[in-house]
């Protein structure tokens, strides 16, 4: 079964094929074709050949006739594995010869050693076939809540792949995990709250409690948090109930009025404590309580 750090990211781009081509731009500097539409394909590369060829991910860049003008295959290379020298070039020459169009076979590696092995030319007799490899560790860390609210997926994935403690990079997640909508939402939360260091997680908790965490953005300022403008009492069970709105809002998960004020209204610790620990792990708010 393939591991979460070999899915990671080619769930992200099922979910959002766009973002094959952000990377893609990363690694490649070089000009694409025009194109007005993104799609997902079948990452099916067999023609004739007994055996089964499947590609991690293809996506399609197509023109505004809906003709595919780019495919982009892109594979998530954990480590070195010679057979790849052989299956590449069959990916690229199927999905080639089925859509019609120029194919760039994107690599996506953890690490600058295994992108330099996956990079170089693979020598076909009559030229060569040149993957576009990427290190995930050369994606910077957003810091801006604005672009992260932009592109969310790619905030994520980049602090996923580069975790930090750093508190300028942290007071960008939590917007960019607010603009993601539905059940992706929750599960890329689980994920990049698994991968950041603890100090991380504690700083998203202690920020609030010490009213240093400044809202950046209106969308993450949601009507749950308009009760702080009301003069409502300073003290522990306030810190609670904010670490609460703040760990549900980096997961994704909205918050009814009903909720906000039943969380605002309560001032017992432990059953507060025991809500901020639920958020974490709950897929609805309906499970928060219970």
């Amino acid at each position: 079964m393939p591991s979460k750090a070999h899915e990671f990211p080619l769930d992200l781009i099922r979910h959002k094929p766009d973002i094959a081509v952000d990377l893609l731009s990363v690694a490649n500097t070089s000009e694409f074709p025009k194109f007005a539409h993104v799609r997902c394909e079948s990452g099916d590369a067999t023609t004739t050949v007994p055996a089964e060829l499947r590609c991690d991910s293809v996506v399609v860049c197509e023109d505004s006739d809906r003709s595919p003008a780019l495919a982009i295959i892109t594979e998530n290379q954990l480590g070195r594995d010679d057979d790849k020298r052989f299956s590449w070039p069959q990916y690229v020459a199927n999905i080639r010869a089925r859509l019609r169009c120029p194919v760039a076979l994107l690599v996506l590696t953890p690490n600058d050693r295994i992108a330099t092995w996956c990079e170089t030319p693979i020598e076909l007799g009559c030229g060569h076939i040149r993957p576009s490899a990427l290190s995930l560790t050369a994606l910077k860390p957003f810091t801006d809540p604005e672009q992260a609210i932009r592109h969310p997926e790619m905030a994520i994935l980049a602090l996923a792949s580069n975790p930090t403690d750093d508190t300028v990079v942290l007071k960008a997640l939590a917007p960019a995990m607010r603009a993601l909508k539905g059940s992706p939402g929750a599960v890329y939360a689980d994920y990049l709250l698994a991968a950041l260091p603890a100090a991380a997680k504690k700083y998203l908790e202690d920020a609030v409690k010490q009213g240093t965490y400044e809202y950046q953005t209106e969308l993450f300022r949601a009507p749950y948090l308009k009760g702080q403008a009301e003069g409502r009492a300073e003290g522990k069970a306030e810190g609670e109930a904010h670490s609460i709105f703040l760990v549900l809002a980096a997961r994704g998960i909205d918050v009814p009025d009903a909720v906000c004020e039943r969380i605002n209204a309560c001032t017992d610790i432990p059953t507060l404590n025991t809500w901020v620990s639920r958020a974490a792990t709950v897929n609805t708010i309906e499970e928060l309580f219970g």
